[in-house]
């Protein structure tokens, strides 16, 4: 049962939130990501895939931490972002962690401002992470965590160009792919930023 290995606040939030069955990604996952290997989750909808990402995130990250943000999730768009970052609040609600999800449709330098005043993490999409970073605006030098979720939607888009950049400055840090497929585009970004992963397929 993988709840045994959580902290007490985050198995009391799962709890609140209904989640009690254990499903199989969650099972052989979560294990893996907290003893800090790299991980690539493959699944249909339903298996689990976010919730996976974010219960290791929250207890990976535990309490907030100085300002600069300890994860980023790259996400396909805002309606995905929106949707994670409202559960990641349902399954934080007892710790003090902080998120923000940015989009291109949202005003840069109110998004800008909300991540100078401090987060742990970042949900984003692609494009307007880079934007904020070309600015000088994001601090990646903290960074623990860095996630892919929907990644087989991510990159019908040329996600790569705007993640070069960063890719290159970030610390050694974990890295995290969820998909519901593995393709050739899917394994560049697997080529990219993991290092012998974990790979489990449900």
């Amino acid at each position: 049962m993988f709840k045994e290995k959580l902290n007490k606040k985050l198995v009391e939030a799962l709890s609140e939130c209904g989640i009690e069955e254990t499903k199989p990604l969650q099972l052989k996952c979560i294990p893996k990501i907290n003893g800090g290997m790299d991980v690539i989750g493959v699944g249909d909808d339903g298996c689990g895939k976010t919730s996976t990402l974010l219960i290791t995130i929250i207890q990976k990250l535990g309490n907030a931490f100085e300002d600069a943000p300890r994860a980023l999730i790259i996400v396909p768009n805002e309606a995905k972002g929106l949707a994670m970052l409202e559960q990641f609040k349902l399954l934080s609600y007892n710790t003090d962690l902080r998120a923000e999800a940015i989009f291109e449709s949202g005003k840069i330098d109110k998004q800008t401002e909300a991540i100078y005043f401090g987060t742990d993490v970042v949900i984003a999409t692609p494009r307007r992470l880079m934007e904020i970073y070309i600015r000088k605006n994001l601090n990646i030098t903290k960074v623990k965590v860095l996630a892919f979720d929907d990644t087989e939607i991510l990159v019908k888009e040329n996600i790569f160009s705007y993640l070069e950049r960063l890719s290159l400055s970030l610390p050694k840090c974990q890295h995290l792919v969820f998909t519901k497929e593995i393709n050739s585009k899917v394994e560049k970004i697997i080529d990219k930023f993991s290092i012998n992963p974990f790979v489990v397929e449900v």
